[in-house]
């Protein structure tokens, strides 16, 4: 059986309106099968309907094909989500269509999560043994406090993920502005292959729906092979800078970029700290290093200064907020895992200065044990979001 898409995303709308999307079912064999039960997901939202020319007892001779179609009409803010049971007998005998939607209004708040690793990867797994649990660091990035009110796991496989009391992120809970919690999973594939799914999370202060994609890979029982490492490129040198007048710091890999700062090209008063850490040129391969987008505040608008991350739900976020204007690549960095870096490497931590306007805020990355403590000190003034990059060997 083949289908156009196994996953609705109806993504931010408007409450009142509706939209509709459609998944087509074709026999793409060269034999028969039957439906033998085409049923709504019992924990689907009232805000879906579903129409299908998909029945229980059909049967689909080769090349035939049928059609489910799932209309979102939100009727209050928040996050719903939905599916569609395909039993057949087929190889592939339980898929399910799955649709997620969030209902906004004007009140949609304007707060951001910050979810790292992501997506969330647990690589092999014997078939039907379950893994480690691991965790996703879920944290605020203001500007108000974020109070939780749907952590929903979903998408193909979202049976084979299960959560884990380890844990402490819950509905209901709040996450204050810098601060930061853990909501945990474990791993049973119950099919060989690629296992997707995804986590959403919605709270009425974030300005969209969070989600991140969660994977693992269900292998024959016995030893997994072993895939050698990709050996990382060579390190090179993030050097800060700072403006004492604007009292505002950069960072930059470009070697010709600090030189042509050290020459005064993009104005006076710039001088190197001496600190920075070490990560990798943009346009690198090999290793486990990501990508690092850099920002600049839209002139006029947002803040003046430059912002980092490597997070990729991050970044895309980001490069939606009209405060910001997206300058690209800045380099490649290995980032934590569940807030640790890996053995021989340094966490490098981010702070943020609110100021007393957005374009006075700014933010500062830092690996040195000396300036984290400084700036810890310096609390409220500068607040600690934790560790973003891990400083290469």
């Amino acid at each position: 059986m083949c289908l156009t898409r196994d996953v609705l995303l109806f993504g931010d709308q408007a409450v009142g309106t509706t939209a509709t999307q459609s998944a087509i079912l074709t026999n793409c064999g060269d034999a028969s099968f039957t439906l033998t039960d085409v049923s709504v997901h019992d924990a689907t939202s009232a805000e879906y309907r579903v129409a299908s020319t998909c029945a229980t007892g059909q049967t689909l001779a080769a090349g035939a094909s049928c059609r489910i179609d799932v209309t979102f009409a939100p009727t209050q803010p928040g996050q719903v989500s939905g599916g569609v049971w395909l039993y057949n007998t087929t190889s592939t005998r339980s898929q399910l269509v799955t649709f997620y939607g969030r209902g906004i209004d004007a009140s949609a708040g304007s707060s951001t999560l910050s979810i790292t690793p992501s997506p969330l990867d647990f690589g092999a797994q014997p078939l039907g043994a379950t893994s480690s649990m691991r965790a996703l660091e879920v944290r605020n990035l203001g500007p108000s406090s974020v109070t939780l009110t749907a952590i929903v796991l979903n998408g193909p496989a979202a049976y084979d993920y299960a959560y884990d009391d380890a844990g402490d992120c819950w509905v209901g809970i709040t996450v204050p502005v810098g601060r930061s919690c853990r909501v945990a999973f474990t791993f049973t594939p119950a099919a060989l292959g690629t296992r997707p799914a995804q986590i959403n999370i919605d709270a009425p202060e974030l300005s969209r729906l969070v989600t991140v994609a969660v994977r693992g890979t269900g292998v024959a029982a016995g030893p997994a092979p072993v895939t050698p490492p990709v050996p990382a490129p060579t390190a090179v040198d993030v050097v800060e800078f700072y403006n004492a007048p604007l009292n505002h710091y950069f960072l930059t890999a470009n070697p010709d970029e600090a030189a042509a700062i050290d020459r005064g090209a993009v104005g006076p008063n710039w001088a190197r700290t001496g600190l920075g850490f070490r990560a990798y040129a943009a346009g690198t391969t090999g290793g486990n290093a990501v990508d690092v987008c850099r920002f600049f505040g839209t002139p006029g608008v947002g803040p003046s200064s430059h912002f980092f991350t490597g997070n990729a739900a991050e970044c895309a976020a980001v490069r939606t907020n009209p405060d910001w204007f997206d300058e690209g690549i800045a380099f490649r960095a290995i980032v934590p895992a569940a807030g640790a870096c890996p053995a021989g490497s340094t966490p490098v931590l981010r702070f943020f200065w609110p100021g007393g306007l957005v374009t006075l805020s700014r933010h500062r990355y830092a690996s040195d044990a000396a300036t984290i403590v400084a700036l810890r000190a310096a609390a409220p003034a500068w607040i600690e979001e934790g560790p973003v990059f891990c400083s290469a060997p």
